[in-house]
């Protein structure tokens, strides 16, 4: 039995017509306001450095790939109503953030597999990586995939399978990314 939803209706939202020049414009969108939220992050007297200074600090790679992260999760969450969670994780540990290789790998928590899902985040990437190559930073001129969208359901994080086995791992379990703990007051 198939956990993949093959809905005769499953499409994205009206408003997300998903023409390549729509996602062209989101993916610009997201990298400019990742950028941005990465340099507020930093020291004032650095926030308006040139981008080629700026990516040599360890700080700042820290906070543009949280920020990215942060804001493809809301994305993905906006056009897909299904979406109950998204982590990010890394396929392999990161040890030193200066060899980041510029990917983002999320995790969508979803009630079933959908591959208007799946569709959507290859499409996303094909953008993404667009629109990081006008950017001139030279850790995504060469890359042909930055983005990597994964499902996973509660049947899977229950019984610790296929994607659900990493909640399990050592070195690099997902951390939740969206939606974000509000703060409580006491």
């Amino acid at each position: 039995m198939s956990d993949v939803n093959h809905l005769p209706g499953e499409q994205f939202p009206a408003h997300m017509s998903l023409a390549a020049k729509d996602l062209e414009q989101v993916a610009t969108e997201l990298c400019e306001k990742a950028l941005e939220d990465a340099k507020c992050q930093l020291h004032p007297l650095l926030q308006n450095s040139e981008l080629g200074r700026l990516v040599q600090r360890v700080e700042f790679i820290r906070a543009f790939k949280r920020a990215l992260e942060q804001r493809i999760a809301r994305k993905l969450a906006v056009w897909q109503p299904g979406v109950e969670a998204v982590f990010q994780f890394e396929d392999t540990r990161t040890e030193n953030w200066q060899t980041w290789d510029g990917s983002i790998h999320l995790l969508v928590k979803v009630p079933r597999l959908s591959e208007a899902l799946k569709s959507l985040g290859r499409k996303l990437d094909r953008s993404l990586v667009r629109s990081f190559r006008q950017l001139g930073w030279s850790r995504f001129q060469e890359r042909q995939s930055i983005l990597e969208v994964q499902q996973v359901t509660s049947r899977e994080l229950r019984y610790g399978i296929g994607y659900g086995a990493m909640f399990s791992a050592v070195y690099t379990v997902p951390v939740k990314v969206w939606p974000q703990e509000k703060n409580r007051s006491r």
